[in-house]
C-alpha cells in the first residue's frame, strides 16, 4: 500500500465528511484530528468504516489508541504497517 496515496484519500474523506474548509489554516495531515476538534467519537466509528471500506482493512486496537493514529500521517502509515502483516 501506498501511504501517499492512503494519505490523500483519507483527507478526501474527512475534508468531504466532516466539512473542513480548503482554508482551514490548522487543517493539515499532520494535525491531531481529535484535539482539532475535526473528528469526534462518532466521526471515528464514521473513518474507520470507511478505512475497512476503502482499503479493505480493520485496524488492530493497539494502533487504534496509539498517538500515531490521530493525525492523516500517522494513520497512513499504521495502514501501510497492516497491509504489510
Amino acid at each position: 500500500m501506498n501511504e501517499r496515496d492512503a494519505a490523500t484519500r483519507i483527507e478526501r474523506f474527512v475534508r468531504d465528511t466532516f466539512d473542513v474548509a480548503p482554508t482551514d489554516p490548522g487543517f493539515g495531515r499532520a494535525a491531531d484530528l481529535f484535539e482539532g476538534g475535526y473528528v469526534d467519537s462518532v466521526g471515528l466509528t464514521e473513518l474507520l468504516a470507511f478505512i475497512e471500506e476503502e482499503f479493505s482493512l480493520e485496524v488492530p486496537e493497539e494502533d487504534l489508541l496509539s498517538d500515531e493514529f490521530a493525525t492523516i500521517d500517522g494513520m497512513a502509515r499504521v495502514l501501510a504497517r497492516v497491509a504489510d502483516r
